[in-house]
């Protein structure tokens, strides 16, 4: 294959090569060929760079994309809503949203804790900002500390090196304000019913 386009790759088919190219703006992901059958070759751009195997396609931008597929920015985002982030997919714009308590990353391309986001302001985001630890036991501020989350009994604020992550009980599972952690949800008056969590 040329090195000098990352968009093309080979399939075998009874023993013979043929080439195929991928669409769009998107390039030929060389993991796949470590994968297991059927992976598809293709991926967006920020996840199958071109650097050592040729020039990347150029972006193909419309009015609302800067490539025609993969995950960007919303302009909708700011400090205070860092979850929203757009898909393209073949130059159109659907708006998305992160799950509840992360944000889109811009630099992994990814949803993740809203402290990892630069552009994020996790305190207004999330609503809670952390309490000073408590002390252990050593003398040391505690790493990680839980609290609850006001009105509803299956989420959780939890507190890591001064850090608010919001997180949310397993199934069958709620959040103890005394214990610090989630238990058996018989074990805990929850305001909310059970089939809203």
């Amino acid at each position: 294959m040329s090195d000098s386009d990352c968009q093309r790759y080979y399939i075998c088919i009874n023993s013979r090569p043929r080439v195929l190219a991928c669409g769009g703006d998107n390039a030929f992901d060389e993991l796949t060929s470590t994968s297991e059958w059927p992976a598809y070759p293709c991926a967006y751009p920020m996840d199958a760079p071109c650097q050592g195997r040729g020039a990347p396609q150029p972006a193909q931008p419309t009015a609302d994309c800067p490539h025609q597929y993969g995950f960007f920015q919303s302009p909708n985002a700011d400090a205070m809503h860092c979850g929203s982030y757009r898909m393209c997919v073949e130059g159109k714009a659907i708006e998305m949203q992160c799950p509840p308590g992360l944000a889109f990353n811009s630099d992994n391309v990814r949803c993740d804790w809203p402290d990892l986001v630069p552009s994020c302001n996790a305190e207004q985001y999330l609503g809670f900002q952390c309490p000073p630890a408590p002390i252990d036991d050593d003398g040391n501020p505690m790493d990680v500390v839980n609290y609850a989350y006001k009105g509803n009994c299956y989420a959780f604020y939890s507190c890591e090196h001064g850090r608010p992550r919001f997180l949310t009980c397993d199934q069958g599972f709620a959040f103890d304000s005394v214990r610090g952690h989630c238990v058996n949800e018989k074990e805990v008056q929850c305001a909310v019913p059970l089939t809203q969590h």
